[in-house]
């Protein structure tokens, strides 16, 4: 048997994004983003999940440094998107877990 080895910065990346999905709230929004793949604004995943927009945001942009989200900026809305590719490559199977 032999074991890959993964670079530094491979675990590195691994470390952040499972800081980010530490909290309750960030998987919840990664579910909403999942299943709504349209109009996903602060808002709207604010209403679904019963938060405010500011903590909305707060949290989307802790999701976009771990490479979990994108987001689009849309004059004041800011749109949320899930970067599969990611999920795929470090978190395979999770999306269908959720």
């Amino acid at each position: 048997m032999t074991i890959k080895l993964y670079s530094l910065k491979d675990d590195e990346k691994r470390a952040k994004i499972f800081k980010a999905l530490a909290e309750v709230k960030r998987i919840e929004m990664i579910r909403y983003l999942h299943l709504h793949r349209d109009n996903n604004t602060c808002g709207s995943i604010a209403e679904s999940i019963g938060m405010d927009k500011s903590n909305v945001s707060y949290h989307l942009k802790i999701l976009y440094e771990a490479d979990l989200v994108s987001v689009i900026r849309n004059g004041q809305n800011k749109m949320g998107h899930l970067r599969e590719d990611t999920f795929t490559e470090y978190l395979p199977g999770f999306l269908d877990s959720i």
